[in-house]
This record gives structure tokens, C-alpha cells and sequence, in this order.
């Protein structure tokens, strides 16, 4: 690996490790199950992304055992879905949540656009940062529905 691919993927695991901190103790197993639902729905979507070809991984970590990036689809996005879903703003406005998955799937696709752009973590073939966007979005959603479904919590498919 480089060095400024090693600095940016030591920084992001030190950033998430850290954030686990903040997850509330009594959530943990909802945790768990979140952590573990984005993890299957991501690695299924990551394989399918390089398999065909849209985008690709030079520098990751298990090169050799998987061509998706295993800190991302295996332990930042499920982190990062755990704040996402257990901090969900469900009292508030129809406006507000909208803007919250807004926020979180536009602020990670810039991250995402930024390391492409300036490292060799991630290049683009035919994937568009739109295309990450969406995907983000969509993930976020069915990991709630999963999630309200498994708790049987009211609502289960609205935003």
C-alpha cells in the first residue's frame, strides 16, 4: 500500500473504531443486529458492483480473498449505519427525515468522491458518484425496514 492510501484507510478505522464509543449500551444488541444487516447487504451489493466491472478496489486490505473493500463493506458502513438508524429523527417532520438520509448519503458520497478522485482506494469505471448516492439511500432504507421489522415497530416501510 502507499502511504497516503495507509493514512487515509488507518484515519477512517480509527474515526469508526472511535464512534463505537457513542453507540448506547443499552442498543447494543439492536446494534448488533443493524452492524450485521448492512454487512451481508453490502458485501452481496460490493461483489456485484466489481464483478461487473463498474468500479474497482486497487489498494484494499484481503486482496487476495475478496475484491471489495473489506473496511467499508465489512465494518465503516455497518458502523456507520448503527448511528444512522439509532439516531433516526422518526418524531420529528416528514421534511427532517428526509434531510437526514439527504445528509448522510450526500456526506459519504463526497468522502467517497474525494478518495476516488485523490487516492487509489476506489476508481470508477461506469460507476458515478450519483450511482453511490442512491445505493447509500437505498441501503439505509431496507436496513431500517429490516431493522423496524425484526423489532416490530409501527410503520415499518415509511421514511
Amino acid at each position: 500500500m502507499f502511504l497516503t492510501e495507509k493514512i487515509v484507510l488507518g484515519s477512517v478505522w480509527v474515526i469508526t473504531f472511535t464512534s463505537i464509543w457513542f453507540i448506547p449500551r443499552k442498543k447494543a444488541s439492536q446494534a448488533s443486529f443493524i452492524f450485521f444487516s448492512t454487512q451481508l447487504l453490502t458485501w452481496s451489493l460490493g461483489l456485484f458492483a466489481v464483478d461487473f466491472g463498474w468500479l474497482d478496489y486497487p489498494v484494499r486490505e484481503l486482496s487476495k480473498a475478496n475484491a471489495t473493500s473489506f473496511s467499508y463493506e465489512y465494518f465503516i458502513l455497518p458502523v456507520i449505519s448503527i448511528h444512522f438508524i439509532l439516531h433516526y429523527p422518526s418524531n420529528k417532520p416528514y421534511k427532517s427525515r428526509i434531510l437526514y438520509y439527504f445528509t448522510f448519503s450526500t456526506a459519504l458520497t463526497l468522502i467517497e468522491f474525494f478518495i476516488e478522485k485523490y487516492t487509489l482506494i476506489i476508481q470508477y469505471h461506469s460507476w458515478r458518484w450519483y450511482w453511490t448516492w442512491i445505493s447509500l439511500s437505498l441501503v439505509f432504507y431496507i436496513v431500517t425496514v429490516i431493522y423496524k421489522w425484526f423489532y416490530k415497530m409501527k410503520r415499518i416501510f415509511s421514511i
